[in-house]
């Protein structure tokens, strides 16, 4: 992709889409498709299940780009739509494999293993990291190692930023249980990235 979302006018885009010209989608994938398909390899950690859910996220585009309002990013929202792609397939996946639903929220939600987070460093990791650059490799490779269910509130709520709401609407947790959940995986990606942080004097601004 040559250029930048920033600097993308996707307004004759979503036009042709809405005008059911299916051209449109072909050029929706030579635009977007590179960060749809990182959006679903994040969730499922699987080159051939993040494929069908960017299948499946392309389909939902078509059917609901006349839902599309444009008062947010048009890359926001098909980020969006890819990212509730993702988690219906976790959802099924969780199904198939007769688990426990990421839906389910049990008095124990909150015991499930983490990574150590034995804290060495008092640095916090920043708030708000670029996911692009070495940095930004870092960060997803340190997501995809938490457990699932802390990995999906990190990506809705960190990476996506969702709002509160719609992560506790997306996962069925309450804002307590979700703020406890989101507090133990920021603590472990932070214990996993101290190495780097230190290596590279990288340090909240």
């Amino acid at each position: 992709m040559s250029k930048t979302d920033a600097h993308i006018d996707d307004t004759p885009l979503v036009a042709r889409l809405k005008q059911r010209d299916k051209s449109a989608l072909e050029e929706l994938i030579h635009i977007h498709g590179a960060k749809m398909y990182g959006v679903a390899l994040q969730f499922m950690r699987n080159e051939s299940d993040a494929r069908e859910v960017m299948q499946d996220a392309l389909v939902s585009i078509w059917n609901k780009i006349g839902s599309f309002e444009g008062k947010s990013a048009f890359t926001s929202w098909i980020y969006r739509v890819t990212a509730n792609a993702g988690l219906m397939a976790l959802r099924k996946k969780k199904r198939r494999e007769n688990d426990i639903s990421l839906d389910a929220v049990g008095s124990d939600d909150d015991d499930a293993p983490l990574p150590a987070l034995q804290l060495s460093d008092k640095r916090p990791l920043p708030d708000k990291v670029a996911m692009t650059g070495e940095l930004g490799e870092q960060v997803r490779a340190a997501i995809s190692q938490l457990p699932e269910p802390y990995r999906v509130a990190v990506l809705l709520r960190d990476v996506e930023e969702l709002p509160m709401s719609e992560v506790m609407q997306e996962t069925g947790l309450s804002e307590a249980a979700l703020k406890s959940r989101l507090h133990r995986a920021r603590l472990a990606l932070r214990e996993a990235l101290l190495p780097y942080l230190k290596g590279h004097d990288i340090q909240k601004s």
